[in-house]
C-alpha cells in the first residue's frame, strides 16, 4: 500500500505523519487552491497499477450505492414555499453517507482506483479545524447539485417517479462542512446544495447501468470539443422557444466586424451571422496592426479560432470593432449594445481570468485544462465532475465588472469558457461539458419561464400585455438591474452610464417607453430618485455626474421598496395611498427640475435622529437613513428635504392613519443643492390633527437639484 497524504499531496505517509502536519518545514506549504495539474501528475504513476479496491472501498460497493441506494430529493418546496420534506430527505440521506474516517488518520491507497478518485475530489483548502473532522462520501441527486427542479406532479410536488431516473453524484463532505453551509445559506435550500460541494464524481454515461441514466458524467478532453458545442447550438435552434431566436436588425449595418478569414476589419454585411465576444479587458488592449500580424491578446485570438472552428466568418469584438476615440459614432454604438449582443448567433464569454491575455481555456496550447480524472471501479467508469456554472460565476472577475453585465444578459446564447469546462446557457437551457445532457427525463436543464433566474432576464413579452402589468414588471426589473449593475466595478468613472447604456436601450424598447434621464426612468417613475446606498457600502462621489443619479456615485444602490409603493407595500398594512409625489419637469445638463414639496427640518439626536419643526419643540417623528438599523446616522442641524412621496396606511382596518415620508436630504455648496442621502421619516401618530403639520406640506414649488 502506498498512501497519499492529503496535507502535502505526496505519497508514502499518512496525514498524521506528514512533516507539515507535525510542524516541520522540509515541505512547501500547501497552496490556498489545489494544484490540479500536480495532483494529476502524482496519480499518473499509479494509473496502470492493479484496479483492485482497498478493503474499505470494497465494502462501499460504490456502483450499487450510486445506482440502487435510496437517495432522495433534498429540495422539495411545498405549496407554502417551505422545504420541510426536503429537510427530512436530507436527514434520510445523511444516514447513507459512506464514512472515510478522521482526516488526520485517513488512508488513501494510491493503488486503489476509488481512493484515487476520492483524492481528486477532496475539498480544499484545509484549515486546522479540518484535521479533526470526520469525512464521508455524501450522495446527492444530480439535479439538486445543478440548482435544477423536477416538474410537478398532480399534487403540486416534484415528480418523484422522474426524480429516481436521475444519476447520483458523490462528493466528499464532513458533518462540520454541512453545518457550516447550512449556517451560511440559512433558509435557502437551493444555495445549500449548489455551494455545499466543491467537487464530485459520478458514473460515466458509458457505464453499463441504466437504472439512473439522467445526467451521468461525460468525458471531457484536454481541449474543447466543437462537436459538443455544435450539438448545444443545434438543439437551441431546433427545439427551443422563441426567446432563443436570433433576429437580424438593420441597425447593425453601421457596425464593423472582424472577418476571421482575412483578419481584416470590414463593414457588417446584410443578414450577417456573427459571434460576439464578452471578456474582461483588464488593462490589455490590441496594439495597432496586431490583427493583421496575428498578435492580438490571447482571448481575442482564441475567439477567432473558435469562430472559425464553428464555421462562421464574422466576429464582433468591442476593442476592434468600435473606434475607441471619443466621437458621436462611439456614443451611438455604445447605446446599441443591446442590438449587437441580442443579434449575435452566439456570444463567447471568457469567464476565467482577469485580463484579455489569459485566453479561453482549452482552445490554445498556451492555456491547457486540467485532465479529468477517470477510474474503472467494479467494471464501471467513474469520472470527476467540474465546478457548476453557479460555482464558476461566484468570485469570477468577469462577474465583478460593470461592462460585462449587459453583455451577458442581453444575448440569447452564451458559450462560457470556464477554467475547467465550457458551459452553454441560452434563454431556455443550460449545459456543460462534463455532464451528459443527452438523457434528461424531466427536462430539468430547461428553464422554467415561470421561475426567476439570477443570471438571465425574464421574458418581458409575458408581462407587458397591459399597462398595469408593464409598469409593475418595469418597476421590479429596473430596480433589480440597477442593484446588480452598481455593485460592479469599472476602471473609468466616465463609463458610469456608458457601461449600462445598452441595457437602458433594451428597457426603453421593451417596458419603459418614456426612456431615462441620467439612468433613471424619471418621466414615468419620478420616485425612482429615492435610491439609497446600503449600510455596508462606502460610496464615492463621481463629480462629472449629477448627485441625484446613481451614476454620480461609486457603490451599490438599492431601493427600500418597489417604486410603486401601493402595489409593492407590506401585506401587514391596510388602506395604502400615496400623495405629495414629486413631478418631473425636465433637466438641463446635470440639473434636475421637479415640482414638489420642500421641507426645512431640524435633526436632533435624542438619542435617535428625531425631526422637529426648526426653532420649536414640535416633534414630527424619527428619521431612518437608507437601510441603517440604528436611527442615529444623520448629523444634527437644520436641513432641506425634498419630498419624493408620502405613504399613508393603517396597521389594522380600525387603527389610526400613519404616514411615512420618503425624502431626499439635501446639502448646499453650489449653484443648486445636491443629494446627501435618502431618508424615511416616520411621522408620530395623529399629527394630521395639528395645523403645524398640515401647514408644513401644503405648498408645492419648483425644486432644482444638481
Amino acid at each position: 500500500m502506498v498512501n497519499i497524504c492529503l496535507r502535502c499531496h505526496k505519497t508514502g505517509h499518512k496525514v498524521s505523519e506528514c512533516p507539515l502536519f507535525l510542524g516541520r518545514n522540509d515541505h512547501s506549504e500547501p497552496k490556498a487552491e489545489p494544484d490540479h495539474v500536480a495532483n494529476s501528475a502524482l496519480l499518473e504513476g499509479f494509473d496502470h497499477s492493479s484496479s483492485q479496491l482497498c478493503e474499505r472501498c470494497a465494502r462501499f460497493r460504490i456502483t450499487d450505492w450510486l445506482t440502487n441506494e435510496d437517495i432522495r430529493d433534498e429540495v422539495v418546496f411545498d405549496k407554502a414555499g417551505t422545504n420541510a420534506l426536503g429537510w427530512e430527505n436530507k436527514k434520510h440521506n445523511a444516514e447513507r453517507w459512506l464514512e472515510l474516517g478522521p482526516l488526520h488518520s485517513m488512508l488513501l491507497d494510491a493503488s486503489c482506483p476509488l481512493c484515487r478518485m476520492i483524492f481528486s475530489v477532496f475539498p480544499t483548502p484545509l484549515d486546522e479545524e479540518s484535521w479533526k473532522a470526520e469525512y464521508s462520501l455524501r450522495p446527492i441527486r444530480s439535479y439538486n447539485m445543478l440548482a435544477a427542479k423536477l416538474p410537478l406532479d398532480g399534487n403540486g410536488l416534484p415528480d418523484e417517479g422522474l426524480g429516481k431516473k436521475y444519476a447520483i453524484y458523490a462528493s466528499v463532505n464532513s458533518r462540520e462542512d454541512q453545518l457550516s453551509v447550512i449556517g451560511r445559506y440559512f433558509g435557502d435550500a437551493e444555495d445549500q446544495m449548489v455551494y455545499g460541494f466543491e467537487s464530485a464524481f459520478a458514473l460515466s454515461h458509458g457505464a453499463p447501468t441504466s437504472v439512473r441514466p439522467g445526467l451521468l458524467a461525460r468525458e471531457r478532453g484536454l481541449t474543447w470539443n466543437p462537436e459538443v458545442v455544435n450539438s448545444w447550438i443545434d438543439r437551441c435552434e431546433g427545439e427551443h422557444s422563441a426567446s432563443c431566436r436570433v433576429v437580424w436588425s438593420d441597425q447593425l449595418l453601421i457596425c464593423k466586424m472582424i472577418d476571421v478569414s482575412s483578419r481584416q476589419i470590414v463593414s457588417c454585411p446584410p443578414q450577417c451571422r456573427y459571434i460576439a465576444l464578452s471578456y474582461v479587458w483588464g488593462g490589455v488592449s490590441p496594439k495597432d496592426g496586431a490583427l493583421e500580424r496575428g498578435e492580438l491578446p490571447q482571448t481575442i485570438e482564441d475567439a477567432i479560432t473558435v469562430t472559425k472552428t464553428l464555421g462562421l466568418r464574422y466576429l464582433w469584438v468591442d476593442a476592434l470593432c468600435i473606434d475607441q476615440t471619443p466621437s458621436p459614432e462611439k456614443i451611438q454604438q455604445l447605446s446599441m449594445m443591446d442590438v449587437i449582443y441580442n443579434c449575435a448567433w452566439v456570444t463567447i464569454v471568457a469567464l476565467h481570468g482577469d485580463n484579455a491575455d489569459v485566453g479561453l481555456c482549452g482552445v490554445s496550447p498556451k492555456n491547457p485544462r486540467v485532465p479529468q480524472r477517470s477510474e474503472v471501479v467494479e467494471g464501471n467508469q467513474l469520472l470527476n465532475l467540474f465546478p457548476t456554472l453557479h460555482q464558476e460565476l461566484t468570485g469570477a472577475t468577469y462577474c465583478a465588472r460593470a461592462w460585462t453585465l449587459q453583455e451577458f444578459l442581453l444575448c440569447s446564447r452564451r458559450l462560457l469558457f470556464g477554467k475547467d469546462q465550457i458551459h452553454f446557457v441560452c434563454n431556455t437551457g443550460r449545459y456543460c461539458e462534463s455532464i451528459d445532457d443527452g438523457l434528461d427525463p424531466g427536462h430539468v436543464l430547461d428553464r422554467d419561464p415561470a421561475q426567476s433566474d439570477f443570471f438571465l432576464l425574464p421574458d418581458h413579452k409575458e408581462y407587458v400585455k397591459d399597462p398595469v402589468s408593464r409598469r409593475n414588471f418595469a418597476d421590479s426589473t429596473f430596480c433589480g438591474l440597477v442593484e446588480m449593475y452598481t455593485d460592479r466595478k469599472m476602471t473609468h468613472d466616465s463609463d458610469s452610464l456608458n457601461a449600462f447604456q445598452g441595457m437602458l436601450s433594451f428597457l426603453e424598447k421593451t417596458m419603459v417607453p418614456q426612456g431615462f434621464v441620467w439612468g433613471l426612468p424619471l418621466k414615468e417613475f419620478p420616485q425612482s430618485i429615492r435610491w439609497y446606498h446600503p449600510r455596508a457600502v462606502k460610496p464615492r462621489r463621481r463629480p462629472d455626474f449629477p448627485s441625484w443619479s446613481y451614476a454620480g456615485w461609486e457603490g451599490q444602490v438599492s431601493y427600500t421598496d418597489k417604486l410603486n409603493l401601493v402595489n409593492g407595500g407590506s401585506s401587514e398594512r391596510f388602506d395604502e395611498t400615496v400623495d405629495l409625489a414629486l413631478s418631473y419637469i425636465g433637466s438641463e445638463g446635470n440639473v434636475l427640475i421637479v415640482e414638489g414639496t420642500l421641507l426645512k427640518l431640524e435633526v436632533r439626536n435624542e438619542p435617535f435622529n428625531d425631526a422637529y419643526i426648526p426653532g420649536t419643540d414640535f416633534l414630527l417623528g424619527t428619521f431612518q437613513e437608507g437601510n441603517f438599523l440604528h436611527k442615529n446616522t444623520l448629523p444634527e442641524g437644520v436641513f432641506d428635504f425634498c419630498v419624493v412621496e408620502r405613504l399613508s396606511f393603517r396597521y389594522s382596518p380600525q387603527s389610526p392613519v400613519r404616514h411615512i415620508f420618503y425624502l431626499i436630504m439635501l446639502e448646499g455648496g453650489g449653484d443648486f443643492p445636491t443629494r446627501r442621502t435618502m431618508v424615511r421619516l416616520y411621522i408620530e401618530p395623529r399629527l394630521e390633527e395639528h395645523q403645524e403639520y398640515l401647514a408644513m406640506v401644503k405648498n408645492r414649488q419648483m425644486i432644482y437639484l444638481q
